[in-house]
C-alpha cells in the first residue's frame, strides 16, 4: 500500500524534529542514524514524480521548513564548535610539545673545563 504525501511528509517533519533534539542534547551517536532514516524518507518521496505540486503544499502547511532551517543552524553552530575544540587541542599539544623539547637540546654549556 502507497503512503500519502502527507504522511509522508509528517514522518519527515517528526524525523527532523528529532535531529533537532538530538543535537540540543549533543547526542551525536544517534544522530547518523536519524539522517540515515530521513534520507530513506525523502528518496520515497522523491521516486514519485507526479506528486511535486501536492508535496510543496503539504511542505508549506506543516512549516518543515522551519524546522529544517533550525536544524541547520543548529548543525552549523556544533560543527563550528566542535571545529574550535579541536583547534584548541591541536595549539595545546604544540605548545606541550614545544615545552617538552625545551630541555633536551644539546648542553654545550654544562661542561667542566
Amino acid at each position: 500500500m502507497k503512503r500519502t504525501v502527507e504522511e509522508i511528509l509528517t514522518d519527515y517533519k517528526r524525523c527532523t524534529e528529532d535531529i533537532v533534539e538530538i543535537l540540543k542534547k549533543d547526542d551525536f551517536d544517534a544522530l547518523q542514524d536519524k539522517i540515515k532514516i530521513r534520507q530513506c524518507i525523502l528518496n520515497e518521496l522523491i521516486s514519485d514524480n507526479h506528486i511535486k505540486v501536492e508535496s510543496k503544499k503539504v511542505y508549506k502547511e506543516l512549516n518543515i521548513s522551519e524546522i529544517e532551517n533550525e536544524a541547520g543552524r543548529l548543525m552549523k553552530e556544533k560543527a563550528l564548535f566542535i571545529k574550535g575544540k579541536l583547534n584548541n587541542i591541536s595549539r595545546n599539544k604544540t605548545a606541550s610539545s614545544a615545552y617538552g623539547n625545551v630541555g633536551s637540546g644539546a648542553k654545550i654549556f654544562s661542561k667542566k673545563i
